[in-house]
């Protein structure tokens, strides 16, 4: 005997019935499914939205959108200023580019532990440009 196959669209309509009120049993006579499936489609969608069902083997985190969060550093117009220079020097595009590269080099980002250290020796660097550029 061979596995059933659902759709993404299936058990997306299984669980809008779910959620209207229509019973798990009823459900699942309905889909001629076990009530258990249809609380695990249910616990996917709940867990994952629209991200939910993408196949057997396919992987979430491939279609997930990147989560990212947003760093704040003020400058003076100095510090500013030798930021940019380093970041064209560098060859960078954009000075969040700059930061980045700074940052992570090539190996990744670093565990969340590693980030306070590195965004202050990234703050000791863009110092020690200062007062390099002031000096000249």
């Amino acid at each position: 005997m061979s596995r059933r196959k659902f759709t993404k669209g299936f058990k997306e309509a299984a669980v809008r019935k779910l959620r209207g009120g229509t019973p798990a049993g009823e459900v699942a006579r309905a889909c001629r499914v076990d009530a258990a499936i249809l609380r695990r489609w249910q616990k996917e969608w709940d867990e994952f939205g629209a991200r939910a069902f993408g196949g057997y083997g396919k992987s979430r985190k491939a279609c997930a959108e990147p989560r990212s969060k947003a760093i704040i550093v003020r400058l003076s117009d100095d510090e500013l200023d030798a930021v940019k220079m380093a970041s064209s020097t560098a060859g960078c595009r954009s000075l969040t580019e700059f930061a980045r590269s700074c940052m992570f080099h090539a190996t990744g980002e670093p565990p969340l532990a590693q980030m306070e250290t590195l965004l202050g020796e990234l703050a000791a660097v863009m110092r020690k440009l200062t007062q390099t550029l002031t000096n000249e």
